[in-house]
């Protein structure tokens, strides 16, 4: 990186890293200006998705060094600590979400790409391109300035080599673009990459060179045949397996069904790619390459305290995520406590770092399947992980080794620490810094203090603001459970086919397991008994993302996509940590995604998640907005655009009002959300009276509806997209039996691979003008 450009960053640009560096703590960002994609296929191109876009923005998170030096030791498919990869994932979408609002507020349009697992796997229409993703992070991580491509096709940086993750966000800001690295300033071609390849991706089947022009500059790797890199890496087949000398799609479908899956590969590419100016072997220590760091500890030090600064970040980090307590121990404490040998885990360990939740266990105990969307797990796992990364990348920043996800007994932690009538999560950490060590008793909860109702609404409402909240309303319970015996009369009683896939792998085809599920309208009762109030949180989709849509020329559906399951995981995240301000002030709390439990899913490459119709009408109760004729919320800030969580408690609270003097033009539209229904599924108006405001909305079949969004049967809900062309035409006047037998059919047809990966937007709400503009 020689003679650099001396023009210092536009006050957007470094707005935009501090965000990235430090709120999101990114380890690297660059800025690639547009012009650098010229050559790109526009079907995988930023200007393909946001025709308007002026700059790319691209962050990294990487693997800690224990990750890849103590992962895979024994086979690569026994990853170990490497498996903070997955929840590094988690992390890069969620930095994707919270810059594109970032970029939002400050005026400009953004649309956020996913981490992963959004592919056209055959290329689409004229794309030839095979495990495509929307773009490419490692493309726009080389022309950001971030890396060079190595030979085996991962982006590898002066710092870490191969050694991290990234991702991009698409904007029309005009930013100031990073300097661009020199084509073979990285990576040396030592080719220890193609020498530990368990499936020969590196050495078989290679087609020549890949080319990259970026401005002057020609960036090349190796053209693999990435249906025989993926026969670990995404199919996680035996690596031990005899490989065929050739292999395709119909290789691996037969090897998935005769074999089954073995377990995820972590990729020799990446373990074993270090830069030369990093690169030194400690064969005692792994049988991979080690990295240099730039950040050593003094060993001189030893007998010196620890540096105060330090451990108060590894607290402070800890509380920003909503951890309730850090446990610090030495490594002889664990060995007397737990009986666990720190060493044997990772060698030079002398310290844990466990971060605890330990809340009151009220959570939704619903006999409905979807029961498991309220549940806890789904947010305290992510933020006790992301915590302990956090204390990990820092704690390696100032020179120590540090890394989580060891075999290490957390079990037996759990009941060293348990407190009666508490739930108790750990994450532990294990480290070479010697931190100072805290007690192995939990406190006691926080002293609760009289707080008056205006108080607590106040510091509730702050600590959203802080956390980067769009909405949040408040009723009274009494309110919100007004509303249930009008939605009895409407959804009670509807009958709903509820499918799951029974095969033994995901890999295999679809086997459906069908039951019928009688709907029932709920209300706080269900959750949590003595309700006094409902907090509404309300996250929006970003606008770029809705806005471009299927009607760009990359004719994306997976920007819709990732927004409908980043805002669910960052809402939950959400109310995990406003449920604990209720616990501190004495009060009780308990989650709901739909409220009511008249919504449903979208089958996304999360899984299934809340749809646009989940707790609309208990955020129309919070005063939120406006129920459409659609059965969505209109916002008067974000439109139909964005999804909620709803947190029942015991507080009493200060209220919203309902919003009685916004008026919708539903009634003088011209429907376009009935027409774009494929599958038929709105029915006649339904009225409803919130507060005295009558707000009618169309029913919607569910056994119709789920046929496009839940069940990928309509290829024009959004699969079609990705290049996935299954079109089942919804059984006419059928009764409930030959409606199972024809799902059971149609889920049988389900692709194969395709559907790893759903891609399901919600046409209806697409076609909407309170989501986007319409032509």
């Amino acid at each position: 990186m020689k003679n650099l450009d001396c023009l210092v960053d536009t006050p957007e640009t470094a707005e935009i890293k501090r965000y990235a560096l430090e709120t999101l703590r990114a380890d690297l960002v660059g800025v690639a200006d547009i012009n650098r994609f010229s050559n790109a296929p526009l079907r995988m191109s930023p200007q393909g998705i946001l025709p308007a876009a002026r700059s790319v923005i691209v962050m990294a998170v990487h693997h800690p060094d224990a990750a890849m030096e103590r992962g895979g030791l024994e086979h690569p498919q026994i990853i170990g600590p490497y498996a903070i990869q997955y929840s590094m994932n988690w992390r890069l979408d969620d930095m994707s979400y919270r810059m594109s609002r970032f970029i939002e507020e400050l005026g400009y349009e953004a649309v956020p790409i996913a981490s992963s697992n959004i592919w056209r796997y055959r290329g689409y229409k004229d794309l030839t391109a095979q495990f495509a993703p929307d773009v490419s992070h490692m493309h726009c991580a080389v022309a950001a300035g971030l890396a060079e491509f190595g030979y085996n096709g991962l982006a590898i940086t002066p710092e870490f080599g191969a050694h991290q993750r990234f991702v991009t966000i698409i904007t029309d800001a005009v930013l100031t673009p990073s300097p661009l690295l020199e084509p073979g300033s990285v990576c040396d071609n030592c080719m220890i990459c193609r020498k530990e390849c368990r499936s020969g991706a590196l050495s078989k089947e290679i087609n020549g060179w890949n080319e990259v022009k970026i401005e002057d500059k020609v960036y090349r790797y190796a053209n693999k045949n990435l249906w025989r890199c993926a026969w670990g890496e995404h199919f996680d087949l035996d690596l031990d397996l005899p490989i065929p000398e050739h292999v395709d799609e119909k290789v691996i479908m037969e090897a998935t069904v005769k074999y089954g899956r073995r377990a995820g590969e972590m990729g020799s590419c990446q373990r074993y790619c270090i830069p030369k100016h990093l690169r030194y072997f400690d064969r005692e220590y792994t049988n991979a390459p080690r990295r240099r760091r730039q950040f050593i500890a003094n060993p001189e030090l030893k007998d010196v305290p620890f540096h105060r600064g330090v451990f108060e970040q590894v607290r402070a980090m800890a509380a920003n995520w909503g951890v309730d307590n850090v446990l610090i121990a030495s490594a002889d404490s664990v060995k007397e406590k737990l009986n666990c040998d720190l060493d044997k885990l990772l060698p030079g360990a002398k310290t844990i770092v466990s971060m605890i939740a330990c809340r009151n266990p009220f959570e939704a105990d619903l006999t409905n399947p979807r029961a498991h969307e309220n549940r806890f797990d789904n947010a305290v796992s992510p933020i006790l992980i992301q915590a302990g990364y956090d204390a990990v990348r820092l704690l390696e920043n100032h020179g120590f080794t540090a890394g989580q996800m060891f075999e290490f007994p957390e079990d037996k932690l759990q009941e060293v620490l348990a407190v009666p009538g508490k739930q108790l999560h750990t994450v532990t950490l294990l480290t070479d810094a010697l931190l100072p060590e805290t007690g192995w008793k939990l406190p006691d909860n926080r002293p609760s203090r009289a707080v008056t109702p205006q108080k607590l609404t106040a510091r509730l409402r702050r600590e959203m603001t802080m956390r980067e909240c769009d909405l949040v309303g408040i009723a009274p319970a009494e309110r919100v459970d007004a509303l249930v015996p009008q939605l009895q009369k409407i959804f009670d009683g509807e009958i709903e086919l509820s499918a799951v896939n029974k095969a033994d792998t995901i890999y295999k085809p679809y086997e459906p397991e069908i039951v019928e599920i009688e709907r029932k309208v709920t209300g706080t009762d269900a959750y949590l008994p003595n309700a006094k109030s409902v907090i509404m949180l309300g996250l929006r989709m970003p606008h770029g993302s809705v806005d471009i849509t299927a009607r760009t020329p990359a004719e994306a559906a997976g920007p819709y996509v990732f927004a409908q399951y980043e805002t669910i995981m960052r809402l939950r995240v959400l109310a995990w940590n406003l449920i604990g301000r209720l616990e501190e002030a004495g009060y009780k709390g308990a989650l709901a995604l739909d409220l009511h439990n008249t919504g449903s899913v979208c089958w996304n490459p999360r899984g299934n998640y809340p749809d646009a119709f989940c707790n609309v009408f208990a955020a129309a109760a919070a005063g939120l907005g406006t129920v459409s004729e659609c059965g969505t919320l209109v916002t008067p800030q974000f439109g139909s655009n964005i999804r909620f969580a709803a947190v029942i408690t015991d507080a009493p609270l200060e209220y919203n009002e309902v919003l009685k003097n916004m008026v919708l033009e539903c009634a003088n539209c011209t429907k376009n959300c009935v027409a774009a229904c494929k599958t038929a599924a709105f029915g006649d108006l339904k009225p409803f009276v919130l507060d005295g405001v009558e707000m009618p909305f169309r029913k919607i079949d569910i056994n119709r509806c789920n046929w496009a969004k839940r069940y990928s049967l309509v290829a024009s809900e959004g699969n079609q997209y990705t290049g996935w062309q299954l079109d089942e035409k919804y059984p006419e006047n059928a009764d409930l039996n030959e409606l199972r037998a024809q799902l059971d059919a149609g889920l049988r047809k389900v692709p194969q691979i395709e559907k790893i990966r759903p891609c399901n937007f919600e046409q209806c709400i697409l076609a909407c003008p309170y989501s986007r503009k319409q032509d």
